[in-house]
């Protein structure tokens, strides 16, 4: 049997930008968890800081974890950059 797996992308809004970051975190957050193997996947705004977002994604096992990462819909965290509404990604898994 596998053991679960935790993958974690730290984000940072740009500036005046959070609320619309979280819109487009709710779609891309839909269409992740739909991948094989997701138990899970959630995004946490800061109380402290409006502009730091944390989402974590669950799974099944390493190997769907890893798969999940070359998926079009994980290009989604790299857009987020590309569309300014992101000025810092941190992955962690």
């Amino acid at each position: 049997m596998s053991s679960p797996a935790i993958n974690i992308v730290q984000i940072r809004a740009a500036q005046g930008r959070s609320d619309e970051l979280d819109q487009h975190l709710t779609t891309l957050l839909a269409a992740l968890r739909e991948a094989p193997g997701c138990l899970e996947y959630t995004a946490r705004r800061s109380v402290e800081d409006p502009r730091h977002w944390t989402v974590r994604g669950q799974w099944r096992s390493v190997t769907e974890m890893q798969a999940h990462f070359h998926l079009p819909a994980a290009q989604g965290f790299i857009d987020l950059l590309a569309s300014r509404l992101a000025c810092a990604l941190d992955f962690e898994h």
